[in-house]
């Protein structure tokens, strides 16, 4: 009930012919050309996992690229068609985000910013093992992935939905992760507020890959879970300064379900990230 009203409540602003970027003045894009940003300030993306360190948002580059069909958008590299005025389909690359809570330093977490209960699905036996204060130093190193996949976006007068599946093309985990977003936008003097939705769907071979628990050192300690669907919030708020200077504050939940937060590895049951700042546009 809870993910329900969360996507009847907030519905997307955005025009047809309109991209927007993370930290821009919230203006329409021009293909063929290249747009260069950074956000200087504080704020960090905190980290669940038991021994994971935050990432600190102090300095947030922007990049982004689009022609008619080719495109680069921060952390993804796609191609487009558009099926019809308001429909577009897009095929979709990009590094998978998961190994960036393993390791703070991974190309995940450069330029991806913002990152029902299924325990039960575990084998026979396995939530009867006794569960070991875990750290990410004790278990084996998790694998970099590439995610590949396809992306379709609905586009109506002062309304989008999109639509993401995305699979592991290179064969580190073998699964597959899916998302459904949808945002609202207003205009309140300068100021432009903007109120978004996620729900994120992860397979089980996903979660067992990252989160999962075999054995670690002379100690037994299972866990092997299934699907996991993670809800998300976020409101973000920036103002035009001059034509260049932007100020942007934004604020980021997502809520994590017993899928991963029954792992040993796993201390928190959710995921906040903040930051407060200013944005200047090179290009």
């Amino acid at each position: 009930m809870r993910l329900l009203l969360i996507f009847l409540l907030f519905p997307v602003l955005a025009l047809a012919d309109c991209r927007e970027t993370a930290v821009a003045n919230q203006s329409c894009i021009d293909t063929d050309k290249l747009y260069i940003q950074l956000g200087m300030g504080l704020g960090h993306r905190s980290n669940p996992l038991a021994g994971g360190r935050n990432l600190p948002y102090w300095l947030l580059p922007d990049l982004s690229y689009y022609s008619k069909h080719w495109f680069f958008d921060n952390s993804t590299l796609g191609y487009s068609f558009e099926l019809t005025p308001a429909w577009q389909l897009s095929m979709v690359t990009r590094l998978n985000e998961e190994k960036g809570y393993f390791q703070r330093a991974h190309a995940s977490n450069l330029l991806n910013r913002f990152m029902v209960s299924n325990a039960e699905m575990v084998g026979p036996n396995m939530r009867n093992q006794p569960r070991l204060p875990l750290s990410i130093k004790d278990v084996k190193t998790r694998p970099t992935a590439l995610d590949a996949g396809l992306q379709l976006d609905w586009f109506l007068p002062q309304l989008q939905l999109r639509a993401n599946w995305w699979h592991d093309v290179s064969a580190k985990y073998q699964g597959q992760h899916a998302s459904l977003t949808l945002q609202k936008g207003w205009q309140q003097g300068q100021a432009h507020w903007q109120l978004s939705s996620a729900l994120y769907w992860k397979s089980a071979d996903l979660m067992r890959t990252y989160y999962g628990v075999d054995e670690v050192g002379d100690e037994m300690s299972y866990y092997r879970p299934g699907d996991s669907w993670q809800p998300e919030l976020k409101l973000m708020v920036s103002y035009p300064i001059t034509q260049q200077w932007v100020g942007l504050v934004f604020y980021r939940y997502r809520w994590l379900d017993n899928a991963m937060t029954d792992s040993p590895l796993v201390q928190e049951n959710n995921i906040r990230g903040w930051f407060i700042g200013l944005s200047y546009q090179f290009f």
